[in-house]
């Protein structure tokens, strides 16, 4: 009997055609409401977007928000973005704004960002990461992974890089601009938001964030734990 993968995929995705395309493959899909991402594999977590979605999500800038739910909740998380965009550059958006959003989610947010001319492609695209995913050890995703304390530095990193938004990059500085952790953590809206990188708003969530009651009974989004076992059919 030949082996089978299965992917998770979002209710809201069966009109796109990718979920039959990927049935045509081989794959087994399961349909769920995910309240984080639009396909669920092993060790990723995918948002499909078509081209003109994702343009619209950058000028909304729900496209950050996403990425920050992503990169919280999956240890691998990934953007597609569906159709040409090009002709789009300049007459709907400037391409410096384009291109500095697109770094943003990749170094601030460790979003990897891939693009598809179609369904088809899309589809290759996830079959191809099941493929690739299938001949790694096999493992459950995190929510995140706690790295080994070697060194003082790498432990004041981790610390503000766990902050909403912040990413390693910005993480580090911040710290070159606060010097401590405590400071950081000490620190006003206004004082953090001249930073380069973070602006009103990051700072603003960061602060609400660090001045939050702790409330276990709320619910926050987690990812889909996946057993790899459950992975094949």
């Amino acid at each position: 009997m030949s082996m089978r993968y299965r992917v998770i995929v979002d209710e809201r995705e069966k009109s796109s055609g990718v979920p039959d395309l990927l049935r045509n493959l081989g794959l087994l899909v399961d349909y769920r409401m995910l309240e984080i991402g639009d396909y669920v594999i092993s060790g990723y977590a995918i948002e499909r977007k078509e081209k003109n979605d994702f343009l619209r999500s950058l000028y909304s800038g729900r496209i950050f928000d996403q990425a920050y739910y992503l990169h919280e909740a999956y240890e691998n998380p990934l953007l597609i973005v569906e159709g040409d965009i090009t002709p789009l550059l300049d007459r709907k958006i400037k391409s410096r704004a384009y291109w500095g959003a697109l770094t943003t989610l990749t170094f601030e947010y460790g979003l990897n960002v891939f693009f598809t001319p179609d369904e088809e492609h899309t589809a290759n695209l996830i079959y191809t990461l099941i493929k690739r995913r299938s001949t790694l050890r096999s493992r459950r995703p995190l929510v995140r992974k706690k790295p080994r304390i070697e060194d003082l530095e790498k432990t004041q990193l981790f610390l503000v890089s766990s902050l909403p938004g912040v990413g390693p990059k910005l993480a580090e500085r911040i710290l070159r601009h606060f010097r401590t952790v405590r400071k950081v953590f000490a620190a006003s809206i206004s004082e953090i938001s001249v930073i380069k990188g973070v602006g009103r708003i990051r700072a603003e969530r960061i602060v609400r964030f660090l001045d939050a009651s702790y409330g276990p009974s709320e619910k926050h989004p987690q990812q889909l734990q996946l057993d790899p076992k459950n992975l094949k059919a």
